[in-house]
């Protein structure tokens, strides 16, 4: 059995204890939920989402967790690509002052050893989240809800993440993340392929806005060009559209000219959006877009 704790280690990072069923293994979970949600204090919160957090790892290693669902717990977050070579199990814990901790962990797929990998969330102490290449142990926390998967020039294959990522309690955080495996199946968390975003060096593009208000961001169709064919039988110029699938944003201006670069006064502009269109391995930004699809 391989169990991966972090990027490194070789052994389960801390030992729940062994279920005889998935059944058994939900009951359990959702009844520290329930401890979670009458708990008064951030430091109590703090032992019950280690609890949970082990007895999720225990679950994991039980082979018949690739396909189980854990239907009745609602705030564990699951996600995974088409291919199903993984899952990623993710969950965060709020406190007190408007802060939420993302904690999780990659299981991949149709192994017959089980491999379960942590995500340690360290997003407030990395220095430069849009350029830098990521960890399991070191990961910008979020939390995902769409999955893409993608193929480079070389045949290479990794996925966009589409997810929430929190933040305190007057930024919150949409951001596109991009995982891959190298050749020992084991993850990383970003890629250079946003070639003409900003400076165009940018491993994942990360959205800031105020908290209090929201921010659209999806993988949709949309029409991506259109083009004039002259008609012969009725002698007009017929315009013709081509559609494809894009990730679509709201485009986030500050509420004053003035307030550049302070995210807490960020909100969508209206009616624009921005999009990002892959094409030949990379996802180009397209700004200004506008959009067929109400989103």
């Amino acid at each position: 059995m391989m169990v991966l704790a972090g990027i490194t280690g070789l052994k389960n990072p801390a030992s729940g204890q062994g279920f005889k069923s998935m059944k058994q293994s939900e009951d359990t979970l959702a009844a520290i939920l329930s401890e979670m949600n009458k708990a008064g204090s951030d430091s109590l919160n703090e032992i019950l989402n280690q609890r949970f957090s082990r007895d999720l790892f225990s679950a994991l290693l039980m082979p018949a967790s690739d396909s189980y669902t854990f239907e009745s717990i609602k705030t564990l977050i699951k996600v995974a690509p088409d291919d199903n070579k993984f899952r990623i199990y993710h969950w965060n814990l709020p406190s007190g002052n408007g802060k939420k901790r993302c904690y999780g962990y990659i299981k991949l797929l149709n192994r017959k050893n089980p491999v379960v990998i942590t995500l340690h969330d360290f997003s407030d102490s990395i220095s430069s989240p849009e350029t830098a290449i990521l960890e399991p142990g070191h990961w910008f926390g979020a939390l995902y809800y769409t999955v893409i998967s993608c193929e480079n020039e070389q045949g290479g294959k990794f996925y966009t993440l589409l997810g929430w990522a929190g933040n305190n309690a007057t930024i919150t955080q949409k951001v596109i993340e991009i995982i891959y495996f190298d050749d020992k199946d084991l993850p990383h968390f970003g890629l250079p392929v946003f070639p003409d975003y900003e400076k165009g060096s940018m491993t994942r593009v990360i959205f800031r806005y105020a908290a209090t208000t929201s921010m659209s961001l999806k993988y949709e169709e949309q029409i991506t060009s259109t083009r004039r064919k002259w008609n012969v039988r009725s002698r007009v110029f017929d315009t013709i559209s081509e559609r494809g699938l894009m990730i679509v944003g709201d485009h986030l201006i500050p509420l004053d000219p003035q307030l550049e670069g302070q995210y807490q006064y960020y909100v969508p502009a209206g009616e624009v959006c921005d999009g990002f269109q892959f094409v030949k391995g990379n996802w180009h930004f397209v700004k200004g877009l506008e959009t067929r699809n109400k989103h």
